[in-house]
């Protein structure tokens, strides 16, 4: 999840993968920015997201977004709420269900 503390512009779904890849490439030059990341789910409203990397640019991906402190001369961060190897894992969470 992204977080503007300032407010500022939110940014929709091509600009948010943009920033992700920018984030990429500002850490780890050229060869991050060719990570295959996808973005499955983009909520502009609350701007969260589900990415999707393999499993080989997990790191590479999760420092660059942590390390990120700007986005369009505004301070903004990247809140990790959940990973998981398993797309279904992230569905829902176990701690919240009623039996």
């Amino acid at each position: 999840r992204r977080e503007l503390p300032d407010g500022g512009a939110r940014p929709n779904a091509a600009q948010f993968k943009q920033l992700v890849v920018s984030a990429l490439r500002e850490l780890h030059g050229e060869v991050g920015a060719a990570l295959p990341v996808d973005v499955l789910t983009y909520e502009e409203k609350t701007l969260s997201a589900i990415l999707r990397v393999i499993s080989s640019g997990f790191v590479k991906l999760w420092s660059a977004l942590t390390l990120l402190g700007f986005y369009q001369n505004r301070r903004c961060a990247f809140r990790v709420l959940q990973t998981s190897p398993f797309l279904l894992a992230l569905a829902g969470n176990s701690r919240e269900l009623v039996l």
